[in-house]
């Protein structure tokens, strides 16, 4: 029978997953945050990918990443545990929603929510300021120590969790979205043995992965598109609405959903890679405790 695994090992595999995740998909991050910039908005991918290569070689392309690597890295631990203890508490206190598709986007938000407040804001507030400096070469590039000095000398340590709001928005959509989609697609790809048995375990978790990435990106993005102008460089926007109206006015509807190639093509791929390194790490923890003989786990979703 599957067990669980134990809160250090979810914390752990989670960690190593969000690291992973965002050191092989940073490059779109980047582009996608510098589209969404209302100084830069007019470029497109390939103009901003030139650039930066011109200016700043491929290490151009990661301005940032460490912010974002360290955010991701406990972010992904705190959403796995914080779902897995949801999970757990909600299908006890309901027991109706014990064999619901339910279970997974109530617990989904609890994860986004909780992840939204400890760690994502503030790490998406310092990777947006760090970008945003790079895209308008405002002196030396500044280290993320010394990014966040910055930005609580001039505006304060609460400017950390500006923008607030929308990240809230978007990673509770994000979670709800991503855990549901995942199981949903999971549960379909293992129900047609053929195709299980010819791509394994792992690849069925990679397409699943990819599949529960593409439906995230189209319902989170207008969220991700109100945050990067609130958390940006001179921004005074402390309101989500009155953001989101100031966008809506001058460039229209489009707009909310700015640069969704870059971030369609990082977030496929990182939740494939988030879930796959996820489960292989849960494997190899389970396989040191207990040797040859341990039986395969099954993620938690």
């Amino acid at each position: 029978m599957d067990r669980r695994p134990s809160t250090a090992v979810t914390l752990f595999a989670g960690s190593i997953a969000g690291a992973s995740e965002t050191i092989c998909t940073y490059p779109a991050e980047f582009v996608k945050t510098r589209r969404q910039l209302p100084s830069t908005r007019n470029l497109s991918t390939l103009a901003i990918i030139r650039s930066t290569l011109s200016t700043s070689c491929l290490k151009g392309l990661y301005s940032g990443c460490t912010a974002l690597a360290v955010s991701n890295a406990a972010k992904s631990g705190i959403r796995f545990y914080s779902f897995d203890a949801s999970h757990n508490y909600l299908s006890k206190a309901v027991p109706a929603l014990q064999k619901s598709p339910l279970l997974n986007v109530y617990a989904g938000l609890c994860a986004g929510i909780t992840e939204s407040i400890l760690v994502v804001t503030p790490g998406e507030t310092v990777k947006t300021k760090m970008i945003h400096a790079s895209a308008q070469n405002v002196g030396p590039k500044a280290s993320i120590v010394n990014t966040i000095r910055q930005v609580i000398r001039s505006e304060g340590v609460l400017s950390l969790w500006r923008g607030l709001g929308p990240v809230l928005c978007k990673q509770g959509t994000n979670s709800a979205v991503r855990f549901a989609t995942f199981g949903a697609f999971k549960d379909r790809l293992n129900s047609t043995s053929s195709l299980r048995n010819t791509i394994g375990s792992s690849g069925v978790t990679f397409l699943a992965g990819a599949g529960s990435g593409v439906v995230t990106v189209y319902a989170s993005m207008p969220f991700d598109n109100i945050k990067t102008r609130m958390q940006s460089i001179g921004s005074m926007d402390r309101s989500m609405l009155t953001c989101a109206r100031k966008m809506l006015l001058s460039e229209g509807v489009t707009v909310f959903w700015k640069a969704t190639t870059p971030r369609l093509v990082r977030l496929t791929l990182s939740s494939s890679i988030t879930f796959t390194v996820y489960d292989w790490v849960v494997r190899a923890c389970r396989y040191a405790a207990d040797g040859p003989i341990a039986k395969r786990t099954t993620i938690a979703v």
